[in-house]
């Protein structure tokens, strides 16, 4: 569970809730205390301390439910970690199912920094229910200042070869939907609300997250050149300059901004708010500022910044007297979030399956930001690295998925070669047969966007979403 906290760099932090006593339950002080190091340190994430928290649960779970809470000899800590991580590994205890890689490194490396943790606080007093658990912990220690002459080493030996030589589960392939290309402009065209409409076409061709989007300052987002112009910042450290109350001019990072001015944390730091928006991390522009720009497809900037001006008239003027400067806001002026952006998603793409009758089930938002890649890789057949930096990847293999070729469409790329070459003479075929390819490549045209959004780039290519797959990793 998640529990509000008054600290300067966090409004909520995840804790274990033990309860031996169905009546009485009680939070782990040292696991929360554990937490609060974490979050202070800024060493993980917050979901990642909260799937830390989760670790830590599974292993006094194991050790209570399991090894029936015994007393632990010095050195028997060792024994029961390598059990508990061979559990965790192989799912044999407790109805847990065995874990992928990246749970099982995660689980792995959690337990590890939380005994390390609890050797550093050795003077601190803890409850008696957790006394013997973190006394057992300790005593697994042979006279060492440091994890790595400790018993535990050996575990982590153990563990890293046995990382390095796990072999990864065979599931077929996974399946990366873009939104299909040819839905949505009407999926934007059929929504009224215009701050939908404007996020709807931001996702789907600026190709960015929608946690990148949420962390807009109305600063961000402007005009140049008669196009919408829509500039990205990290959420906490990007150097920025404003006028304060006094009328003093201030430089800092825009973490400073938001609590000097609004007393407001960055959203990163909201916890398990609904405010919360994540940050994956993106390649920037500039390294030095921080700072990256939107790279739009198919022209649409001056549609874009029409409807900017819309929201700006209709929406965010309303909420002018916001104690925030966030760009996307809800009804009430408070930032827009996650889960909102889900349910307006899922409500205009329940109206387009009434009107035309097709099926939009499990897409999602982020499918948007899909179309913008396979696009770019399938229509465009832009340069990855171009793709990369248009998208904000930080590794190359993120972007590649994007130009998994399939049998199916590799089969099909042949096929379509080979009549091309017929129908431009360079291979010899009948009149009859080049008119018939001839009329087989007109009818694969697409019709064109709508005239009002003043759009002059390519038209849309046909992508056959199915086929668009890779391999898991």
């Amino acid at each position: 569970m998640h529990i509000a906290i008054n600290a300067p760099d966090s409004k909520t932090i995840p804790v274990l809730v033990e309860i031996d006593d169905p009546e009485h339950p009680v939070i782990s002080q040292s696991v929360a205390q554990f937490a609060r190091y974490l979050q202070r340190e800024g060493i993980y994430s917050y979901e990642k301390i909260r799937k830390a928290v989760a670790a830590i649960g599974k292993l006094r779970d194991f050790y209570l439910l399991v090894r029936k809470g015994e007393t632990i000899a010095t050195g028997g800590m060792k024994s029961l970690l390598e059990d508990f991580l061979f559990s965790v590994d192989h799912g044999n205890a407790l109805k847990w199912r065995p874990t992928s890689n990246s749970e099982y490194s995660l689980i792995r490396s959690s337990v590890l920094e939380y005994v390390k943790f609890l050797i550093d606080t050795s003077t601190a007093p803890w409850p008696e229910t957790e006394q013997q658990f973190i006394e057992a912990c300790r005593a697994s220690m042979v006279s060492a200042s440091h994890a790595e002459k400790s018993l535990l080493f050996h575990t982590k030996k153990r563990v890293g070869k046995k990382a390095r030589g796990r072999k990864k589960a065979l599931v077929g392939l996974k399946q990366y939907k873009p939104f299909p290309p040819h839905l949505v402009t009407p999926l934007i065209e059929t929504t009224t609300n215009v701050r939908d409409k404007l996020l709807f076409g931001l996702l789907a061709f600026g190709g960015r997250r929608m946690s990148e989007l949420l962390h807009l300052f109305l600063m961000d987002v402007g005009a140049v050149d008669d196009g919408l112009a829509v500039q990205l910042r990290h959420p906490s450290h990007t150097p920025m300059e404003w006028r304060s109350r006094a009328g003093a001019m201030v430089k800092g990072p825009r973490r400073e901004y938001l609590k000097s001015e609004f007393d407001l944390l960055p959203r990163t730091e909201h916890g398990a708010q609904p405010s919360f928006a994540g940050w994956k991390g993106m390649k920037f522009d500039n390294e030095a500022t921080l700072t990256s720009n939107m790279y739009f497809i198919r022209g649409v900037e001056r549609y874009l910044l029409t409807l900017h001006q819309a929201y700006l008239h209709s929406v965010r003027a309303q909420t002018r007297h916001a104690k925030h400067s966030y760009y996307f806001v809800a009804a009430d002026g408070t930032p827009l979030t996650i889960k909102a952006i889900e349910k307006q998603f899922s409500l205009a793409c329940r109206r387009l399956e009434k009107k035309l009758g097709v099926s939009l089930k499990g897409y999602g938002p982020h499918s948007l930001r899909h179309f913008y890649g396979f696009y770019c890789a399938d229509v465009l057949k832009a340069d990855l690295l171009l793709i990369q930096k248009w998208m904000g990847h930080t590794q190359p293999a993120s972007t590649a998925v994007y130009a998994h070729i399939t049998p199916e469409t590799a089969a099909a790329a042949l096929a379509h070669a080979e009549q091309k070459a017929a129908l431009d003479g360079r291979v010899q075929i009948s009149d009859a047969e080049r008119a018939q390819l001839a009329t087989r490549f007109a009818r694969t045209e697409l019709d064109p966007i709508p005239e009002k959004w003043k759009l002059t780039s390519t038209s849309f290519g046909a992508l056959d979403t199915r086929k668009l797959t890779r391999k898991v990793r």
